[in-house]
């Protein structure tokens, strides 16, 4: 009954001569007439070429097997998942999604992993109940889970190798490869023209030559707009039966993509924020009885559901009547209260951290992300607009100020110099401006105004002369790379101070009047590799240099900043190169508790102070978990265990939630 119907052939059975078959395309259909038939008859039919639909307009073989075009390869693919889809009617599933955000340089992240009944059916899509969180792999003990910002890019209109094929993507048979023994076919697709803004994908489709169904989909969103700089995900397809247990890979099991590994990467107040998620579908249940009971009971509850619609995840919120109906949007400012305790021997007494923290990614629809921290002695501030005019570029602004002062300690040959202890104060203005390059890579350009003031400590000299307060002109050039975990980055800066008199007791070699301007760069690459049950193993080298540097403008080993060394105080032990290592190996407590064992190494050089490289190390302990009045608790503290400094460093913050 199919009129597409062609070229109909005879095969012989037995070896005998057989006439060849008739036929003509009469109502619709392709009638067949068959003389001399016996018992079986084998014949063959052709169906138009993709291409002859124009909808491919590649024809590629491989050499040295049977030539195949990728037409007919992926006609068979959509052959099975067509039959495979005739007989899926619906499936439940326990989706665990878990959302890792680190900035992009160093190790460390929050984890938040959300897990909960997933339901599945062609009419209605995907639903997914919100019924449990982890923080930093702690459960989340409040009734209700706050809400997460949905931050995605927009849904493709057009997803490659769909049932019908379509002029948007062009299709090329790059070879052959081997997935889990698998021999597989691998398909490279991409967008055919300009076609809409970041609603098309490129990739790889790796098709099981016996079966033609697919083991993996590579695919990378192109032409992405605003905050999302880059959509990356990998779909990992896996047989199973109708009780979800592993099944062999044959045309009656189902063959589902039970998970997906992906990474964004955000434009954050100016800032890369690189989001790596992994989802994977455990106790599926296909066609099984109960389903629609299963659903609306979860439906009538009061977790928290989300929806996959044509434009991306949505929340389920009920209406006045107690039904689910789709939320546009989502709120886009957060809320925080913030209370703790930092201290380093840099410091006079620990310094209080209270204050009020607001973020919002849309600020009043302007499309403007906005943060301001306030705590009394501290102040931080962004803006910025990650679609700057409507391009790929984002533009925004920085400010900090801190109202303690604090102390500059002097180590020369790894003692410290109490009488050249200098007291200062810094506050700083930055505008930064970053484009992305391809998918992975981004660069950016800022400039930043510090302004320094210097004053004597109690334990300073009389005859010491404490630097001449100034501005510094800061022209900097960064890029940074991420994918599959590994990050890269590199930098470089300028440095021009407005005035630099001499400083110091007299005599002193470290002043030099040609280092009012100065050079630094340096470079890091991190990985961070995530186990079951919530574990996590980091690992980040950095390397750090410079030209024309002196005491003020050297590489410093303080709570802040790449070449930390736990317990290590600011402004204590400086050097013109570093190289640094840092390790980590972070896991939970019974769901209650996060513990993270850190270390890290440091070999400085500098001459000035005697070190020749040096080594300088850390430990300490990082921790986080959920306080009363669902507060967020995180540590961090830490002492030397080489090098000439001692002490110890502590951070303490209670986060809260608001709205």
């Amino acid at each position: 009954s199919d009129p597409e119907l062609r070229r109909p052939v005879r095969f012989p059975i037995g070896g005998q001569r057989v006439p060849p078959p008739g036929g003509q395309v009469a109502g619709g259909a392709l009638v067949l007439q068959v003389s001399s038939p016996n018992r079986v008859a084998v014949l063959g039919l052709d169906r138009p070429t993709a291409a002859e639909r124009q909808g491919v307009a590649e024809k590629v073989t491989v050499s040295g097997q049977r030539e195949i075009p990728v037409e007919e390869i992926l006609r068979r693919l959509q052959a099975f998942e067509d039959a495979q889809n005739r007989k899926l009617e619906h499936y439940s599933a326990v989706n665990t999604t878990s959302l890792r955000f680190q900035a992009s340089a160093g190790t460390q992240a929050i984890e938040a992993t959300l897990q909960g009944p997933f339901f599945f059916d062609p009419k209605t899509g995907s639903d997914w109940a919100w019924e449990t969180l982890y923080v930093n792999g702690v459960r989340w003990r409040g009734k209700t889970l706050p809400e997460i910002p949905l931050i995605q890019p927009e849904k493709a209109a057009a997803l490659p190798l769909e049932i019908h094929f379509t002029k948007e993507y062009r299709y090329r048979l790059r070879g052959s490869d081997q997935i889990d023994g698998r021999d597989a076919w691998v398909v490279d697709f991409a967008p055919a023209g300009p076609g809409e803004k970041g609603k098309l994908y490129q990739g790889s489709v790796w098709i099981d030559k016996q079966l033609y169904s697919r083991l993996r989909t590579r695919a990378v969103q192109v032409g992405l707009e605003g905050e999302v700089l880059s959509n990356e995900e990998t779909l990992l397809y896996t047989p199973v039966d109708a009780n979800g247990q592993a099944a062999p890979w044959s045309a009656q099991s189902y063959i589902l993509p039970l998970r997906l590994v992906g990474q964004q990467i955000l434009s954050v107040v100016n800032n890369s924020t690189v989001v790596e998620r992994e989802t994977r579908l455990t106790d599926v249940r296909i066609n099984a009885p109960g389903f629609a009971e299963a659903r609306q009971k979860v439906n009538a509850s009061d977790v928290t559901m989300v929806r996959d619609t044509a434009k991306g995840l949505r929340y389920l919120v009920k209406d006045e009547q107690g039904e689910r109906v789709v939320k546009e949007g989502f709120k886009t400012s957060k809320l925080f209260g913030a209370g703790g305790v930092f201290y380093d021997d840099a410091l006079d007494y620990p310094l209080p951290l209270a204050g009020i923290n607001y973020f919002s990614f849309d600020y009043k629809g302007t499309g403007q992300q906005v943060n301001l921290f306030y705590g009394g002695v501290l102040l931080v501030g962004n803006i910025a607009q990650p679609r700057l005019f409507g391009s790929r570029f984002d533009a925004g602004a920085q400010v900090f100020a801190i109202g303690v002062p604090t102390t500059d300690t002097f180590y020369r040959n790894g003692k410290e110099i109490k009488d050249e202890a200098v007291k200062q104060l810094p506050a700083t203005v930055s505008f930064k401006l970053g484009h992305p390059i391809g998918n992975f890579i981004k660069v950016d350009g800022e400039y930043e105004i510090l302004y320094f003031h210097y004053g004597t400590a109690d334990d300073t000299a009389k005859s010491f002369v404490v630097p001449t307060s100034n501005f510094t002109h800061s022209f900097s050039l960064s890029t940074s790379f991420a994918r599959s975990g590994y990050q890269l980055q590199a930098s470089g800066s300028y440095n021009l101070r407005s005035s630099w008199d001499f400083w110091g007791l007299p005599g002193n070699p470290d002043f030099d009047k040609t280092k009012k301007d100065f050079l630094r760069w340096d470079a890091a690459a991190s990985k961070n590799w995530y186990l079951p049950r919530f574990q996590k193993v980091g690992l980040e080298f950095d390397y750090a240099s410079g030209s024309d540097l002196d005491r003020f403008s050297k590489y410093q080993f303080g709570f802040f900043g790449g070449t930390r060394v736990h317990g290590y105080q600011s402004n204590s032990v400086r050097a013109t190169e570093v190289w640094a290592g840092h390790a980590s190996y972070g896991f939970e407590i019974g769901e209650a508790f996060r513990l993270d064992a850190v270390a890290d190494t440091a070999i400085a050089t500098d001459k000035q102070t005697g070190l020749d490289h040096e080594l300088l190390a850390g430990v300490g302990i990082a921790g986080t978990f959920i306080g009363p009045w669902q507060t967020v608790v995180n540590l961090d503290v830490g002492t030397p265990v080489a090098g000439p400094d001692k002490g110890f460093v502590l951070y303490l913050v209670f986060l809260k939630l608001f709205k």
